[in-house]
């Protein structure tokens, strides 16, 4: 996967993904954002479904951390290995 799209008669423009930005328990965002440039022993990952922990709830734990991306409780599958 290149993290760069090409598009006919236009420049290249860089890959995008959606994410649920954590703001507080009553404000979660869907944004757009780059995809992650990976590097040598990693993986990019497709992911189709991702859960949260019971800590990811506790808003006084999470607050001081937001914005953020929740979920590492994920499935999907290898887009890309470095």
């Amino acid at each position: 996967m290149n993290s760069k799209l090409e598009t006919r008669n236009s420049k290249p423009r860089e890959a995008s993904m959606r994410v649920a930005v954590y703001y507080n328990n009553r404000d979660v965002r869907l944004e757009e954002t780059a995809v992650p440039r990976i590097g040598p022993g990693e993986l990019l990952i497709r992911t189709r479904a991702s859960g949260i922990c019971g800590s990811d709830l506790m808003e006084w734990y999470r607050i001081k951390k937001a914005p953020l991306v929740l979920g590492h409780e994920i499935t999907g599958e290898v887009a890309e290995a470095g």
